[in-house]
């Protein structure tokens, strides 16, 4: 169904795999469209936007620090995460104070975030980093260079050289200079020169380096599992609302579901294959959207009509829908009211493996039969040209039982295939037909009529596999 390329735009959903899991209630489900509702408001975005940067300069102060070899230096980078965070907790707590938050789960983690900068461990660990910082800062020591000799001592009122050295090399300020390259530190460790500075500094001044060592020994774990969780839940949200607002700018519409425990009719308007739509979004193209409805009895599209005219499309879009609906995040299109499915089954040709002595046809008659014996009535089945690599009556008679099981079964089903009489086969199944221009039954509208098979699909199939369609038989007759 292509939801790698959806998980992908939205920049990769480097979240736990958590939130690529379908939620299997209403109440969760009104829980992230509540949160979603709320970051929809430019300030509460930013604000947590700011809070989601501020943790992720905190990982890479903490990522950097662990690859560094000196045990000191090691121990600085953590001290500076440790401010950052401190930071980005502060900031976050004072924005939210003003927000306008509706939803249940963020006003929670307003409460408790609150709550958390005013404990007495937490309050304890930005003091002391304070603290350790502040006698850090205030060392001062004397390098003398002697031909290629560093002579390191403590500072004891010597004429400092910092405001001749700075008034000299003034012309070479950053404010002074219109376009300079870009400074590349080729030592992301410290060398050895630096190394025995900071040796020799320190057995000068051991009361601050042992603090910064106790401190960061028993801060190791300074960041909250609390904390590391929402930003992990947070940016899920973020990254999805930023892939809404990219479609939607080029005129790809999404839309909150209603989401229905039981079977309650399904009706989607304006609904799109939200890969194929960021593709076209890159060519300054917009997708077709297409609507569709399952009422009363009826639990099964079936879809037929000319090759490339959106069928394989219009399945896929099917299964995004319910899965997006499913992890409780705005969908492709208009409106939509779905079913919450308990498992999403998907069936589509593959390429025959050679390896097996059974063939294609046996392949899928396998994969079939763990589909059929694991859906239920809150099941959703996409099946896209399904047994189409065997003759047409067999593929008729297998298809159709099939189709029987399903309705047995209650499971909300799309059926791509070029058998026209599958879209005959009770109430349960409504006929769905991909479009033609009106007068030129060559060009595709890509929109899924919902009316009778035209009876054209599969003598179309044939004749397009054994190059019979009139193109072609005109190209060989010239």
């Amino acid at each position: 169904m292509n939801l790698d390329q959806i998980f992908t735009a939205t920049g990769g959903i480097a979240h736990d795999a958590v939130h690529r899991r379908p939620l299997r209630d209403i109440d969760s489900v009104a829980y992230r469209h509540e949160i979603f509702r709320d970051l929809e408001d430019d300030s509460v975005r930013a604000a947590f936007e700011a809070f989601t940067a501020g943790m992720r300069s905190v990982r890479e102060h903490v990522e950097r620090g662990r690859r560094l070899h000196h045990p000191q230096q090691r121990n600085r980078w953590q001290l500076d995460a440790e401010a950052v965070y401190s930071r980005t907790l502060a900031e976050l707590d004072s924005a939210l104070t003003a927000l306008p938050l509706r939803s249940n789960g963020l006003r929670h983690w307003r409460d408790w975030l609150h709550d958390h900068i005013g404990t007495p461990a937490y309050r304890e660990l930005v003091a002391e980093a304070a603290e350790v910082r502040a006698e850090l800062e205030s060392l001062r020591y004397t390098v003398h260079v002697t031909g290629r000799q560093l002579v390191i001592d403590r500072y004891a009122d010597q004429a400092d050289y910092s405001a001749i050295i700075g008034e000299a090399f003034a012309r070479f300020r950053a404010d002074a200079v219109v376009s300079r390259p870009r400074v590349v530190d080729p030592w992301p460790d410290m060398n050895e020169v630096e190394e025995q500075v900071i040796a020799l500094v320190a057995g000068q001044h051991a009361r601050p380096f042992r603090r910064l060592e106790q401190h960061a020994e028993r801060h190791r774990d300074f960041i909250a599992p609390a904390v590391a969780r929402f930003d992990t839940e947070l940016q899920f949200y973020l990254d999805y609302l930023r892939f809404v607002r990219k479609l939607t700018a080029h005129g790809a519409p999404f839309c909150y579901p209603e989401v229905t425990s039981d079977f309650a009719d399904i009706h989607v308007e304006g609904a799109y294959d939200a890969a194929l739509a960021v593709r076209l979004a890159g060519k300054s193209a917009i997708v077709v959207r297409n609507d569709f409805r399952l009422e009363g009895p009826e639990r099964i599209l079936v879809v037929t009509g000319p090759n490339q005219g959106g069928k394989s499309t219009f399945a896929r879009m099917f299964g995004q829908l319910f899965y997006l609906a499913a992890l409780g995040c705005p969908v492709p299109g208009t409106r939509a009211r779905v079913l919450l499915p308990d498992a999403l089954f998907t069936h589509f040709v593959h390429d025959d493996d050679i390896s097996d002595p059974d063939g294609a046809l046996a392949q899928e008659l396998l994969r079939m039969r763990d589909i059929v014996d694991g859906i239920t009535a809150h099941s959703i089945v996409v099946l896209n040209e399904s047994f189409s690599t065997t003759a047409a009556a067999d593929a008729l008679r297998i298809g159709g039982d099939v189709v029987r099981r399903i309705v047995e079964r209650g499971a909300v089903a799309v059926y791509v295939t070029f058998l026209d009489e599958l879209a005959e086969l009770g109430p349960e199944v409504v006929s769905m037909v991909a479009g033609v221009a009106a007068g030129d039954e060559a060009v595709r509208t890509f929109r899924i009529e919902r009316r009778p098979p035209d009876g054209l699909a599969y003598a179309a199939a044939v004749a397009e596999r054994h190059g019979l369609t009139y193109d072609a038989i005109r190209a060989r007759v010239r």
